[in-house]
C-alpha cells in the first residue's frame, strides 16, 4: 500500500508463483495492527483469481525505529520484523486452493 501526496492511495499485491508474476488489485484490509505487527488482506485479479494473505510479525525480531522526515522537522516510527510468518491462500479458477507459507523469513514493515 502506498500513500502519495494529494490523498492518492495505491493498493496492489504482487505474487511470484510458479515462475510467473501475478498481480492482484482491489485490496481489502481485513485486519491491521501496528502494535502487534499483524496484517490480513484479501484481493483479486481481473481474471477471477483471488488471494488472501496473513502476516504475523510478533516475536523477538520486531524492531521499532525512528526515521527522520525528509524535511528534517520531526521523526516517525517504523515497525519491522524480517522474521515474520506469512500464509497466502491462492485461488485460481477451478483449481484446488493453494496454501503457501513460511514460519520465518517473511518481511513485514509498517508505518503510521
Amino acid at each position: 500500500m502506498y500513500e502519495m501526496p494529494l490523498g492518492l492511495v495505491f493498493h496492489k499485491a504482487v505474487l511470484w508463483h510458479d515462475g510467473k508474476k501475478q498481480e492482484f488489485r482491489n485490496l481489502q484490509e481485513v485486519d491491521r495492527d501496528r502494535n502487534k505487527l499483524g496484517w490480513k488482506f484479501n484481493c483479486c485479479a481481473k481474471d477471477g483469481r483471488s488471494l488472501q494473505a496473513m502476516f504475523d510479525g510478533t516475536g523477538p525480531s520486531i524492531h521499532r525505529l525512528p526515521y527522520l522526515k525528509t524535511n528534517c522537522t520531526d521523526t516517525f516510527e517504523v515497525v519491522n520484523n524480517s522474521l515474520a510468518s506469512a500464509t497466502v491462500r491462492l485461488e485460481q479458477g477451478g483449481r484446488t486452493i493453494e496454501t503457501l507459507g513460511t514460519n520465518v523469513g517473511a518481511v513485514l514493515e509498517m508505518v503510521g
